[in-house]
């Protein structure tokens, strides 16, 4: 147990999440300093987590499950008390907010935007404090519940109405702060993007995909607006450009790796990313790490969009699609050494890095994936996606390698605890181990979609539960397709090793126009796509 008077606050706060220890120097902690991190120094009143009521979040219309702990956020929010919030319930949320929501929103490696901009951002902007307080009131509520989404049924909850009224107060507030003929300012832009990140963030905890995507897209739309008008918002604006560059980078993955070729089309275009700079004597922080982070995001989304495009075009465009495909391999062959010198540092710091760089990893090894494999009509149309290193390509050593990295990182907390993150997690590796691996690793595929439905996990645009049905569908579809074709009885739970033409090449979600809890799915095998034929349509309600 904790004892008193002894542990940093920053340590006594991870202390529940990976059972590190303060090394109790004085006046910072070592082991804060060291990793990035701002130690909160030491306080003498402090009591073991189960023995404080600070501990405990504050009071609601019902009480935590059993066994359930909630996480405080690691990083100070001292700006927080000093914010005019007007009622008990507004102070309720947004305590909610600063304590606990923000453990979970700023992902495995940590987010200045939401650890520190936004917190400052309320104190100036009327319409960013609203948000956040909707937000804590929904995270709340979404924390309570059981799904990887606010059920259908909660939606006449209390705190939500009053998640609600926030949020109608928000955008009031931004409506009534444009300028003359509606045009919007830097400083203006910078804070509706702001606004759309938040407001994407509580379409996804009620699981509206589409409206998310709305937001999502406004917020793209305006930072593609102000590169174009090359000036950067920032002036006498707590939020960094750079902050929100890097979340709609993620979130723009996020949507295009479930977006139709269609969808894709008529997207907006593709944020601009810089590339990083690293020295070869790099220190391993918080900083560096964020820079591989934003790397690693950016290749992975331009690589989901060239390969989205280069569906759609013809064998005489082959010369072009080399040349773009030629320049994502240096990029990858740039990042992977970047990765590489930052893991040897690490090996050699007296920091724990293993959660960041178990993320960071993770995300190298889709887009190595992506790189080295990808869809088989690409590779049948250019044969020289098929070999690009040289060298034989193990999938099944790589995706167990994709699953043992995604494991770790699913394990981090309660597996009955809900989880929301606007960061891109182990959720978009397992849905590739399950959908992709080899057809020999059959219990690797099912390894992974248990995982997916038995975390109640929400990554920005990936619903883990919901992903888990989708996936076991796709398998069970394969296997009753193979039976099939061997002339067997259909029998469930006789596993078959899929031959090539049966296996799913594409899963297509399409949003109902009515329902924004409903889409149509469709699985195409290698066979259906080359006959033209829809292949399976279902229909999934979440």
């Amino acid at each position: 147990m904790l004892g008193r008077c002894m542990h940093c606050q920053s340590c006594a706060d991870i202390f529940r999440i990976r059972k590190v220890k303060c090394d109790e120097e004085k006046p910072h902690c070592k082991r804060c300093t060291s990793t990035g991190r701002t130690c909160d120094g030491y306080d003498s009143t402090f009591r073991p987590a189960s023995n404080s009521p600070s501990a405990s979040p504050p009071s609601s219309r019902t009480h935590l499950q059993p066994g359930r702990e909630l996480t405080r956020s690691i990083s100070p929010v001292p700006l927080a008390p000093a914010l005019h919030l007007k009622t008990a319930q507004e102070r309720a949320s947004f305590e909610f907010f600063t304590t606990y929501a923000i453990s979970s929103l700023r992902g495995f490696l940590g987010s200045p935007f939401w650890q520190r901009e936004v917190l400052q951002a309320a104190h100036q902007h009327e319409s960013i404090q609203h948000c956040i307080v909707a937000l804590g009131a929904m995270h709340r509520r979404f924390y309570e519940g059981s799904n990887s989404h606010i059920d259908e049924a909660d939606m006449t909850d209390q705190h939500l109405q009053f998640a609600l009224r926030q949020s109608n107060q928000a955008i009031q507030g931004l409506l009534g702060a444009k300028g003359p003929g509606n045009s919007a300012s830097g400083i203006d832009k910078v804070t509706l993007m702001a606004c759309s990140v938040l407001f994407s963030s509580m379409a996804c905890l009620q699981g509206h995909q589409k409206e998310a995507l709305q937001h999502l897209r406004s917020g793209i739309r305006m930072l593609n607006e102000l590169d174009q008008e090359d000036r950067d918002g920032n002036e006498a604006h707590p939020i960094d450009v750079e902050s929100l560059r890097s979340i709609f980078v993620g979130l723009d993955m996020q949507a295009r790796s479930i977006m139709t070729p269609t969808d894709a089309n008529s997207w907006e275009p593709m944020p601009r990313t810089k590339e990083p700079s690293m020295s070869h004597d790099v220190e391993v922080n918080e900083t560096s790490l964020l820079v591989m982070q934003r790397y690693l995001h950016a290749l992975l989304n331009r690589t989901l969009a060239f390969l989205q495009a280069s569906v759609q075009r013809p064998p005489e465009d082959r010369d072009d699609v080399y040349h773009g495909y030629r320049q994502l391999l240096a990029r990858f062959d740039h990042g992977t050494e970047l990765l590489e010198r930052l893991s040897a540092k690490a090996a050699q710091s007296a920091g724990d890095f293993t959660q960041p760089l178990a993320a960071l990893q993770l995300l190298h090894s889709q887009l190595e994936y992506f790189i080295r494999s990808p869809r088989q009509d690409l590779e049948t149309r250019f044969d020289f996606m098929s070999d690009p290193f040289g060298a034989p390509f193990d999938l099944a050593a790589h995706f167990t390698r994709t699953l043992d990295l995604a494991t770790t990182l699913m394990s981090q907390g309660s597996s009955s605890s809900p989880v929301f993150t606007t960061s891109s997690g182990p959720l978009q590796a397992l849905w590739l181990v399950a959908s992709r691996a080899p057809s020999h690793c059959l219990q690797l595929r099912r390894r992974s979609v248990n995982l997916m439905s038995s975390y109640p996990r929400r990554e920005g645009f990936w619903d883990g539960l919901v992903a888990g049905r989708l996936a076991e569908e796709l398998l069970r579809l394969e296997q009753e397709n193979t039976q099939k074709e061997l002339g067997l009885s259909i029998a469930p739970g006789h596993d078959l090793v899929v031959p090539d033409h049966l296996r799913t090449i594409v899963v297509l979600l399409s949003y109902d126009a009515e329902d924004d809890r409903k889409a149509r799915v469709q699985y195409k095998n290698a066979r259906e796509m080359a006959d033209g034929t829809p292949g399976s349509v279902q229909y999934v309600v979440w």
